[in-house]
Parts: structure tokens; C-alpha cells; sequence
């Protein structure tokens, strides 16, 4: 279930990004932007559907949402997440298919990703943006900093449209 969260953050990683692309796109030739973020877990909600998660671990059809503040480096806000994952396979290692929107200064981020619990790094795509974030595409690789901790490290490829 870790997993999930840390997929939800790392969408809100993603929306970071998008307010740092304005500023660092002009300097790269490449057009790809790289950057480090952190993420923060802000809430979290778990829907259990039946079968109960208590016996067998999240099954097909349950849902968690969640909000997460994203941050600069140095910690300043740089704006919020705000996601929706189902999971699609249950078991042991769950898979759950997560859709999130980050809403930043100028526009809004979207991103969508698949994860699979106890994965070492969550891949998460950018499949665009409005305002002066229309047309960004790229991937969000995020590692969380441990089981208990709201933190994750995000590694942000951006690709300007």
C-alpha cells in the first residue's frame, strides 16, 4: 500500500517540475529539463471494497485518494497534488492504476502512472498540461526515503513541447 502513496506523491513531484520547466527550459538546448524534488504526503484515504483488506491486503476495486505538497529543494511550496488510485490486482503485490492533476502557478500538470507495491521506484509519465505547461511530456522516477516516512526523492525528466 506504501507503494500507492508513493505513487500519489510522485505525481505531486511531477507538478513541481512544471514550475521549475519555465525557468530552466530557456537554459537547456535539448529541450529535456532534469530535477530533484521532495515530495510530502499532505492526506490520505483509503476506500476499502469488498473483500475486506483486512484479511487478504487491497483487492481489485479499492480506491485511495490523496492530496501531497510539493517542494523545492530547499523547501519552499511549490504547489499541490491531488490524486486518485484503483487498484486493478490484488494479492500480495497489489497493482493499482494511479491518474493525478497538479495545480501550479500558470496551468495544471497531469500525470498518470501503474505501480506494483513493494517496487524499488515508481515510473510515472507527464501526459501533458494547460496554460504554459500545454504540451510538457516527460517521466517522474521516484524512490521513497522508507516505509514510514512522507518524504520521496523524485528525479524529473521534462521533454517542452
Amino acid at each position: 500500500m506504501k507503494s500507492c502513496v508513493r505513487a500519489a506523491v510522485l505525481l505531486v513531484t511531477a507538478g513541481i517540475v512544471a514550475v521549475l520547466l519555465a525557468s530552466a527550459a530557456s537554459a537547456n538546448r535539448s529541450g529535456v529539463t532534469t530535477l530533484r524534488l521532495v515530495e510530502k504526503d499532505s492526506s490520505f484515504h483509503f476506500v476499502d471494497n469488498p473483500p475486506s483488506a483486512a484479511k487478504s491486503g487491497p483487492s481489485a476495486g479499492d480506491v485511495f485518494v490523496f492530496t501531497g505538497e510539493l517542494l523545492t529543494r530547499s523547501g519552499k511550496h511549490a504547489g499541490m497534488l491531488h490524486a486518485t488510485c484503483t487498484v486493478t490486482a490484488g494479492g500480495k503485490h497489489p497493482v493499482s492504476t494511479c491518474v493525478g492533476t497538479f495545480g501550479l502557478k500558470g496551468g495544471q500538470l497531469q500525470a498518470q502512472t501503474t505501480i506494483t507495491d513493494g517496487a524499488k521506484a515508481d515510473h510515472i509519465a507527464i501526459v501533458g498540461g494547460t496554460g504554459v505547461y500545454v504540451g510538457v511530456r516527460g517521466e517522474v522516477i521516484s524512490v521513497s526515503r522508507g516505509e514510514n516516512s512522507p518524504f520521496s526523492d523524485d528525479t524529473i525528466r521534462l521533454l517542452a513541447a
